[in-house]
């Protein structure tokens, strides 16, 4: 991406009472965001410029910055129209640096708990504009888009595997609609995104998120245990162990029987809900739709690995 927020981050940075000491960094870019580090006499900035498929993270992450009190980047100036926003420097940690198995956990429940809040937000959130993705939308996209995606790169043995189990993601959506409320859904909490910052937990880069069923952002959470593990067979394990801790703040919604039934659907569900992620809201917005062209099938395809993972 090419910098258009030059003059704009000039004049707020000076505003906020910062002084630029030195030459600006290219951190990321990518098809969909930049990032540059502005070193300032009162320590670094970062300037975040999004394109249209994350254009939200601008507002998001103001009112995030408002509501969760040190769980997120402090902001110090936004360009909601063009979704530009500064932040402070996060400091600390990545939780992936850090192998403490605890602290890994108590992310995940911190996380439960700040979705938890979040429930009571829902209207706030759209409109900010993030995209509104909660399950009868989602009912609607798998019923319209299904096929289509299966077509970005399945065989034909497996797209008739994925389409015969739409009925079946009929009954999971509504089984996962009954037993809690829509919320925020990361929709990429890795553990680079998650930082220790003071013995403090943080959660950042919103670009992805959507307002949809809170715990389908377990299933990228999920993959990133691969830190936490010497041997691959030992992955699904560990996710067990990390299961109850996302779960139990939840209990004041539904029984911990009912709450684990619905997280396991999410794990298989997720991946259906990124599949569309890449279909619907983020290779149509990208340069070069070529790379990102067969996500839908590959999320599709982890679908049947995991089910044959788990016996089914």
């Amino acid at each position: 991406m090419e910098m258009h927020s030059e003059k704009w981050f000039q004049t707020v940075v000076e505003s906020a009472g910062y002084k630029i000491t030195g030459p600006i960094v290219k951190v990321k870019e990518s098809d969909f965001c930049l990032i540059v580090r502005i070193p300032t006499n009162n320590g670094d900035l970062y300037l975040k410029e999004n394109g249209s498929a994350t254009k939200h993270e601008a507002s998001l992450s103001k009112y995030l910055d408002g509501t969760l009190k040190g769980k997120t980047a402090r902001i110090v100036a936004s360009n909601e129209s063009e979704g530009w926003f500064l932040m402070k420097d996060l400091k600390g940690q990545p939780l992936r640096k850090l192998k403490e198995k605890v602290l890994w956990q108590r992310a995940i429940q911190e996380y439960a708990e700040l979705q938890i809040i979040q429930t009571n937000n829902v209207e706030s959130l759209l409109a900010l504009g993030v995209p509104d993705r909660r399950i009868p939308i989602l009912k609607q996209e798998i019923e319209q888009y299904l096929l289509d995606m299966c077509r970005t790169g399945l065989s034909e043995e497996e797209t008739k595997k994925v389409m015969s189990l739409q009925p079946e993601f009929f009954e999971m959506c509504d089984y996962l609609g009954s037993i809690v409320p829509a919320s925020i859904e990361h929709g990429d909490l890795h553990s680079n995104n998650i930082r220790l910052v003071n013995e403090n937990i943080s959660f950042f880069d919103w670009g992805d998120t959507s307002v949809s069923h809170p715990f389908f952002s377990t299933r990228i959470f999920w993959h990133a245990l691969d830190a936490l593990i010497k041997v691959e067979s030992d992955w699904l394990k560990v996710v067990e162990e990390f299961r109850p801790f996302y779960l139990e703040p939840w209990t004041k919604f539904a029984p911990m029987k009912e709450l684990d039934r619905a997280l396991r659907i999410s794990d298989e569900l997720a991946c259906v809900q990124r599949a569309l992620s890449w279909h619907l809201y983020l290779t149509p917005y990208s340069k070069n739709k070529v790379e990102f062209a067969a996500r839908p099938a590959q999320w599709l395809r982890l679908l049947m690995e995991h089910r044959t993972l788990v016996g089914k």
